[in-house]
């Protein structure tokens, strides 16, 4: 009889395999990547992952969710520190400088979440849920900025948190494509000096 395996040793492995398959995904593609690959990038048996997964797509929600999960918790923390709207958005501006790999890593599998999510409607629910949380929460920081008289009470703290994202998520792309860090961290820093013209 095989040992039982305690719960923690289940997470980590359960981990290992998400992280495997960031690294999978990131450098091959979702759609080229596939569960032998992911077993290979994790150095785990196959049967392991079919313990805790039962497809490709299912790593791949878990992956985002997981990401999302430890990505907001730290924000939230550290915005709960920071007293001004304003500054709680250029802090969320910036918390790409210095540039970080392993979020363009993620970003590249995002991107083709996008992509995918057309073709199937629990990838889309999962992105758009991730979506409308991010969005909220700017939203949210923008009308606390007009409360407390930081932001011009006349923008539209909607259009304010689409511009945002815009700015944000196009960023990101072209990061995708080829920027490097110096590249990337001029872009934010221009989006920083934008969504400040445009919110005071």
């Amino acid at each position: 009889m095989a040992p039982r395996i305690s719960d923690e040793a289940k997470e980590e492995r359960r981990i290992t395999l998400l992280q495997a398959a960031l690294e999978c995904f990131s450098a091959k593609g979702y759609y080229a990547s596939t569960v032998d690959d992911i077993v290979s990038y994790s150095k785990l048996s196959k049967g392991s992952v079919y313990n805790y997964f039962n497809s490709k797509e299912e790593i791949f929600i878990n992956l985002l969710q997981q990401q999302r999960t430890v990505a907001m918790e730290r924000l939230q923390i550290r915005l709960n520190d920071i007293k001004s709207p304003l500054e709680k958005l250029k802090y969320w501006i910036n918390t790409d400088i210095p540039y970080n790999l392993d979020k363009k890593k993620m970003m590249r599998v995002h991107i083709e979440f996008w992509l995918y999510s057309k073709e199937s409607p629990e990838m889309q629910k999962v992105l758009k849920d991730r979506f409308d949380v991010m969005f909220g929460m700017t939203q949210q920081i923008i009308v606390d900025g007009q409360q407390a008289g930081e932001i011009n009470k006349e923008i539209d703290p909607e259009k304010a948190s689409e511009m945002f994202w815009a700015l944000h998520d196009g960023i990101w792309l072209h990061a995708t494509i080829g920027y490097g860090e110096e590249k990337l961290e001029e872009r934010i820093r221009e989006m920083e000096k934008t969504m400040l013209s445009y919110l005071i």
